[in-house]
């Protein structure tokens, strides 16, 4: 379904998008759409329910926060741990307490990656850009 809506907007800014539309070739509706598709953030219900919780103190971060966030590393000892958990279990049976450790571990890793990547998500909404590869840092 499709929907049309009424918007306000600056003479500048439907200059540019009307120039934007001519040197596309496209629709100044197609344009505007396709902005909103990459500019809007996802919506915290597409997130798993059991994440939400971990993911919600995001969106009231500042730039900083969340690119200090966005740049957050899985502590080394904890992978070593996941790793070598992992590795154990697919030689033998993880005890009970060995199968709750690395659950805790892998959901720790999931909440982490999460947040990173809505950290950017949020930060690329606000008009900043993600670091470039080698500003990434090393994760060994």
């Amino acid at each position: 379904m499709m929907y049309t809506i009424t918007i306000k907007l600056s003479d500048t800014r439907y200059d540019q998008l009307r120039r934007a539309a001519e040197l596309a070739n496209r629709p100044v509706d197609t344009i505007v759409e396709e902005s909103l598709a990459h500019s809007l953030p996802p919506l915290l219900e597409d997130i798993p329910v059991e994440y939400q919780a971990d993911i919600y103190p995001l969106l009231e971060m500042n730039a900083r926060q969340l690119a200090a966030e966005a740049s957050r590393l899985f502590p080394r000892n904890r992978w070593q741990q996941y790793e070598a958990l992992l590795a154990k279990k697919k030689g033998e049976t993880l005890s009970a307490a060995e199968e709750a450790r690395l659950a805790a571990l892998r959901r720790e890793a999931d909440i982490l990656t999460l947040r990173k990547g809505y950290a950017m998500v949020l930060l690329r909404r606000r008009g900043y850009a993600g670091p470039s590869l080698d500003d990434l840092p090393d994760p060994q």
